[in-house]
């Protein structure tokens, strides 16, 4: 692998997204959501003092908003990474120069991470600088470091839907049939797996309780289970999804060290580093394996 030629199509990779309307359009609506929610959750924490010993400011930070529309950023970026590049032509164009499949699959990704790093560190300022303005809430060292690692968490949530966005992208024929795939994707990880997951234990089993092992073993499939889990301390973010009532509300719970909430949820974080890793490694194989030939 060739860096100098990774470096080219990365940098080429981030300037095509950042000059195309479409995206642009939805990183305005994920900024103006990101304010909104953190606006509004900020006045209800603050006007009804719920937050108790815990940090107002990261109790004001929407994690669950976050944790819904933040997938659609990796999407968005990976949706036809590879199929926009096969039907243009442009992958044989590129290959016909000295560069290999592994430099232009691994330039893409680079970029593509790169652009969600700083959108997700562009919403974190986002949403603290609103809770700063607008309520005055106070931030100390605490707060700025558990707000560094959830970034981090972050990153690495959104990076997973990046890996699954160009796998998709890989397989399919055609732009649409991949945003297509990837929006039912987001939908059903995102919006509704913990509300259908009840549903079929419940009908299979007649097991109504949150807490049931099944539920619990299922729900461990979920990318969105293991960021709610380190973040939260909840088992699921999705709409009507399997709610239990944590002991450690995440590395936001600060009436327990960092290091404790880390040593609690290291399964988890575990997992949510080792998903995108997998899920690339999926991307180059598929990738290498691939007729690009129109």
């Amino acid at each position: 692998m060739k860096n100098n030629n990774v470096f080219v199509v990365a940098q080429k990779e981030a300037a095509d997204h950042l000059q195309d309307a479409g995206f642009l359009v939805l990183l305005i609506t994920y900024t103006v959501i990101v304010f909104a929610s953190t606006y509004m959750l900020g006045s209800m924490m603050i006007g009804s003092m719920v937050y108790g010993d815990n940090s107002v400011l990261l109790s004001s930070i929407h994690v669950k908003m976050i944790s819904q529309f933040t997938p659609l950023v990796g999407i968005a970026l990976g949706f036809d990474a590879v199929v926009r590049e096969q039907k243009s032509g442009s992958l044989n164009v590129l290959l016909t120069h000295p560069i290999f499949r592994d430099n232009i699959l691994a330039g893409k990704l680079i970029g593509s991470a790169l652009l969600i790093a700083a959108i997700i560190v562009f919403s974190v300022f986002v949403s603290v600088g609103t809770l700063l303005i607008f309520y005055g809430v106070e931030i100390g060292y605490t707060e700025l470091i558990r707000i560094a690692v959830f970034t981090i968490f972050t990153f690495f949530y959104a990076v997973t839907f990046l890996g699954i966005a160009i796998l998709i992208s890989t397989i399919v024929k055609n732009s649409t049939d991949s945003l297509i795939s990837n929006i039912v994707v987001w939908i059903f990880i995102c919006i509704l797996f913990g509300a259908i997951l009840k549903t079929v234990v419940a009908i299979l089993t007649g097991q109504t309780s949150n807490e049931g092992i099944l539920i619990t073993q299922l729900l461990n499939i979920s990318p969105l289970h293991h960021y709610a889990e380190a973040v939260t301390g909840r088992a699921d973010l999705s709409f009507m999804g399997v709610h239990v009532e944590p002991t450690i509300r995440g590395i936001f719970d600060t009436e327990y060290t960092l290091t404790q909430c880390l040593r609690e949820f290291w399964m988890n974080i575990v997992v949510l580093i080792m998903t995108p890793v997998i899920l690339f490694v999926m991307d180059f194989i598929a990738f290498l394996r691939k007729d690009i030939t129109l």
